[in-house]
């Protein structure tokens, strides 16, 4: 599991995590992109309140590729929807918006793919593929409930995939 990312004295991002009882190191060019997936399983409180998936780094910026939900312990419901969140041109923008009625439990929505009724999205996205170009420098990216507060699902797990670029 991905827990933290440094950088070096000369810029490079280094990223730290937990693999089998060794906290070990892996460098990564920050001028070559590596693909990244981070799951997260976020509480429905958490979900309620705001919670960041992936927190601002200094002098780098997040692409979203990929996003996939689960709701966990029960279907969605009150709330609108759940939206991924990023920041573009210092203003906020909905990457991911996923609508209540799709959040039912156990089911994988994820962007692009049909969902059980026929032409419509699982997870609706940015036109012209806008949600998947870079973000801002030094912000990060969030998950939150629009509407009202959402209950009955205990949790949702966010399965974000993304790169890091300068």
């Amino acid at each position: 599991m991905l827990q933290s990312f440094l950088q070096s004295p000369e810029g490079k991002l280094w990223a730290l995590r937990y693999d089998g009882g060794l906290n070990r190191s892996i460098y990564q060019d920050s001028a070559i992109p590596v693909l990244l997936s981070q799951r997260t399983r976020v509480t429905l409180a958490q979900l309620n309140a705001g919670f960041t998936l992936l927190a601002a780094i200094a002098g780098f910026k997040y692409r979203m590729v990929d996003c996939k939900l689960i709701a966990i312990g029960g279907a969605a419901t009150t709330g609108t929807s759940v939206n991924v969140i990023g920041t573009r041109a210092a203003a906020p923008v909905q990457l991911i918006v996923a609508a209540v009625a799709r959040l039912t439990q156990s089911v994988r929505n994820r962007t692009g793919t049909p969902f059980a009724t026929a032409g419509a999205e699982s997870l609706t996205t940015l036109a012209d593929g806008a949600s998947f170009t870079p973000l801002d420098v030094n912000t990060g990216i969030t998950v939150i409930t629009v509407g009202s507060a959402m209950t009955v699902m205990t949790s949702i797990d966010v399965d974000l995939s993304f790169a890091i670029e300068e």
